[in-house]
């Protein structure tokens, strides 16, 4: 490898020395002069120039060692540079799965406690029915039941929805809607509610809102889902809003806001406030319960739609957006 370059230019320049030397002694000296000086010219020339092709071999190995080096170096820097980025992806993906598996424990243990709530209340009303004669205390007991029975099912039905959209099973029927005829009766369904609850419910409708492409009954599960939510967390005195508006950008748009005053919720926990399972650490004051599994299955819903949520908290009232595309005009 080392005279793989140099030697044999070395070999052949000395040969062509010798040739050419032996030609001009040859002419004009004896042969025996010709031939000895033949040899101690090859002898000198030969050593000078194997030992030159040696030096320049040895440089050029340097220079490749060099850069193999160089090369090995870079190639070792982008290896170390990969590991670190792809440990940092793990130990972040495995903070995700310890997160994950503690508000699962957090969720079923939840779940657990919501589903046995409501049958131990009915078997309370059952027993009372069986052993009360009063009129108006059976009324009440069969109000209790149907209420619990109602929680039950909105519970299970939650969870079999979201176990349906995850796996791509949910059927989306989209048609055209007229909001201005089709929410009030939604909205006008929790005024008892709000009243019971000493809160004031208002429903604000632009005129001649455009009509819009959706599932009625999943955009209704939307809006009952975060009146529900309104509901149950604005205390008495404050004011729950619905409001539609027309968003005019690059795309029509109608807007459906529902603001409630008097609660505000914290910066830090709004970026989660979708997640599944997850609930405000000591957000419920009035000790309503829940899953945490609503807001998620709201936002679900919403991009089947077409549209998009967000919220925002600020000033003593949170307010859920929903933008969903118009399709024409009235």
């Amino acid at each position: 490898m080392l005279f793989s370059t140099g030697f044999p230019r070395a070999t052949a320049t000395v040969l062509g020395i010798n040739l050419g030397v032996a030609f001009l002694v040859g002419s004009r000296s004896a042969a025996a002069d010709t031939l000895a000086l033949q040899f101690g010219l090859m002898g000198f020339t030969h050593t000078g120039i194997i030992l030159g092709a040696i030096a320049t071999d040895r440089k050029r190995a340097d220079e490749r060692l060099r850069k193999l080096y160089q090369r090995v170096r870079t190639y070792n820097r982008r290896l170390e540079r990969q590991v670190q980025e792809r440990t940092a992806q793990l130990n972040q993906q495995m903070q995700q799965l310890q997160q994950l598996s503690h508000l699962k424990d957090d969720f079923l243990s939840t779940v657990s406690h919501e589903l046995r709530s409501p049958m131990a209340n009915m078997k309370v009303a059952i027993r009372m029915l069986q052993v009360s004669t009063n009129h108006e205390k059976r009324a009440r007991y069969l109000e209790i039941l149907q209420q619990e029975c109602d929680r039950e099912t909105a519970l299970i039905n939650d969870l079999l929805d979201l176990q349906r959209i995850e796996a791509g099973a949910d059927i989306t029927e989209m048609q055209s809607l007229s909001l201005q005829d089709w929410l009030p009766p939604i909205v006008n369904a929790f005024q008892e509610r709000a009243q019971t609850g000493q809160q004031t419910l208002h429903l604000n409708l632009v005129s001649e809102l455009p009509l819009v492409i959706t599932d009625p009954a999943k955009l209704e599960r939307i809006v009952t889902e975060l009146l529900t939510n309104a509901c149950k967390y604005t205390p008495p005195g404050g004011e729950i809003t619905v409001c539609v508006t027309l968003t005019t950008s690059e795309i029509e748009a109608v807007t459906l806001r529902v603001r409630n005053t008097s609660v505000e919720i914290p910066e830090a926990e709004l970026t989660r406030i979708f997640e599944k399972f997850y609930r405000i650490p000591s957000g419920d004051r009035w000790k309503q319960g829940g899953t945490g599994l609503g807001l998620a299955l709201v936002k679900k819903l919403v991009e089947q739609l077409g549209g998009e949520i967000r919220v925002e908290s600020r000033s003593l009232q949170t307010i859920f957006t929903i933008d969903l595309p118009a399709i024409a005009s009235l």
